[in-house]
Formats: C-alpha cells, sequence, structure tokens
C-alpha cells in the first residue's frame, strides 16, 4: 500500500501573506514529522499573483484533486489549519473528496482533528504566551485583554473562541484588569447573536475606563483581516487615535508557535498509529 499523501489545508486568501504563512508551517511540520506536506487552501488563493509567491503559483484543494498529484494518488490525510468545525470542513470538504474517492477504486481519505478539542488548553497556553510577550515587549501595566476570532455562523466554531477564552481569562487574570472575548465581524439576524461583541463595539466602550487595551488574536496567518493594513488595523486604530495616552496592542499570530505546531504533529502521529 502507498504511504499516504498529507496536506495542510487552511480556507483560502486572496492575500499573498496568508500562503506564505501556510507554506512556512507545513515546512516546519514536515521537518518534525518527517513527511511531506503539501500546503492546500480550501478557496481563493489560486487567485494570488504568483509573483508575489516566489514565483510558485499558490494551490487550492480542487487544484491539487485535479492535478499530478492528486490524480495517481489513493490515499489522502487532510490535516485542518483550522480551530474549529467550519462548514467549509463538514460540508464543502467531504463533498470534494468524496467526489475525488469516487473516479477510482479503492481510494481512501481522512480529515483530522481541528486545532481544539474540549478539554486541551493548548491554544490557551500559546495565548497566554503572546499576550505575556507583548506585555513585556510594549511595557504595558494592567491592560484591559480582548481575545478576538473573525466571527461565524456555526455555534460549534463559536464555542472554541469561548473555551479558549476561558482558559485565557484564568491564566491571565493576574496580568490584566478586565477581559472579554469579541467578533471582528458577524452576519444580520438575532441567531447570530453570539458572535457579540464586535470588536469595534467593545473598543467604543472600554475608551472611557481604559488607556491600554490588549487585543488577543485567535488567527493563525496575516491576510485580509489580520494582516498589516488590514481589518483588524483598521478597528484598532481607532482606540488609539482619540487620545494620545491610549495605547492598543495586538499579539503575534499563531501560525507557527509551538503549540500549535504540538497540536499538529500529534495529529499525525494519532493517524499513523492507526494504519
Amino acid at each position: 500500500m502507498e504511504n499516504p499523501i498529507y496536506l495542510l489545508a487552511d480556507n483560502g486568501s486572496l492575500e499573498a501573506e496568508a500562503t506564505l504563512s501556510l507554506r512556512k508551517s507545513a515546512h516546519i511540520l514536515g521537518l518534525l514529522a518527517g513527511v511531506d506536506f503539501h500546503p492546500v487552501s480550501l478557496l481563493h488563493s489560486s487567485k494570488i499573483d504568483p509573483s508575489l509567491l516566489g514565483g510558485i503559483n499558490a494551490e487550492t484543494m480542487g487544484d491539487f484533486l485535479s492535478g499530478p498529484i492528486g490524480r495517481s494518488s489513493d490515499d489522502l490525510r487532510i490535516l485542518p489549519f483550522f480551530f474549529g468545525p467550519s462548514r467549509a470542513l463538514t460540508e464543502w470538504l467531504p463533498e470534494k473528496l468524496e467526489q475525488w474517492k469516487s473516479e477510482r477504486d479503492r481510494r481512501s481519505f481522512r480529515i483530522l482533528g481541528c486545532l481544539h478539542q474540549s478539554g486541551d488548553d493548548r491554544l490557551a497556553v500559546a495565548l497566554e504566551d503572546l499576550c505575556l510577550r507583548a506585555i513585556n515587549r510594549n511595557e504595558l501595566k494592567k491592560p484591559f485583554l480582548a481575545l478576538v476570532d473573525h466571527g461565524t455562523p456555526v455555534f460549534d466554531v463559536h464555542r472554541v473562541r469561548e473555551e479558549v477564552g476561558e482558559g485565557l481569562k484564568e491564566r491571565m487574570a493576574a496580568h490584566i484588569s478586565g477581559f472579554s472575548t469579541c467578533s471582528m465581524e458577524r452576519r444580520d439576524g438575532e441567531e447570530y447573536d453570539f458572535n457579540e461583541p464586535l470588536l469595534e463595539n467593545l473598543l467604543a466602550e472600554k475608551k472611557e475606563g481604559f488607556e491600554e487595551m490588549l487585543v488577543a488574536q485567535l488567527f493563525l496567518s496575516p491576510g485580509r483581516h489580520a494582516g498589516e493594513g488590514g481589518d483588524l488595523d483598521r478597528i484598532c486604530r481607532s482606540f488609539a487615535d482619540s487620545s494620545p495616552s491610549r495605547r492598543l496592542v495586538r499579539t503575534d499570530l499563531l501560525g507557527t508557535h509551538p503549540s500549535v505546531l504540538e497540536i499538529l504533529l500529534e495529529r499525525i502521529q494519532r493517524d499513523q498509529s492507526t494504519d
């Protein structure tokens, strides 16, 4: 039986920095695991100008499955570069892989676990590390801490943020003056109220009582949202702009943090032990 082909899969972005970050994570992970990893985005990334990517085109899942490696492979293992079970993972990707599987006998695939599992506090540990680094680097005293994610229509993905946030709040209690989880954006409708508060509104509210804000970013890679000049930059700028005494600091992103790589490596080792 041939060795499985491993893919590190993110959702995809139109920003080159996101693909470069995914490639870096896949390279490090491959070295740690001793297997080749193919960095693949579910959607979007193939539209990025290759000149921004070292002359190498970004690859989407559709491109990979219809390309030479995908066509010649019979066993795929997809390692999600996702915090939780978004619909892209639970609906779109299985359908795409089932279609690939049906095109030839004896093909198989596995979608491995997302980064967060209930009871595993390693994402909170990683965020604590990044928060303390940011506090020390910027000489913050006791800032208000906000943990922000993108926002989601899927409650199970929202639950990831809340569970990680609970662990982070507990770990950072001695270093902060307050805490809240929040979202960058949300869909309209009461059924999506679980995304509240929005970061923009939280920052406006805290202007009256706090001089220092620390925003912990529950994001893996830079891009349109968390990259330089992105949506979070725009939202966060409003807090400090109105007063020279106010300061807002954002943590580094999580994609290549040792705790995240440890989780990914564990997923691979667990998968290999079942073969």
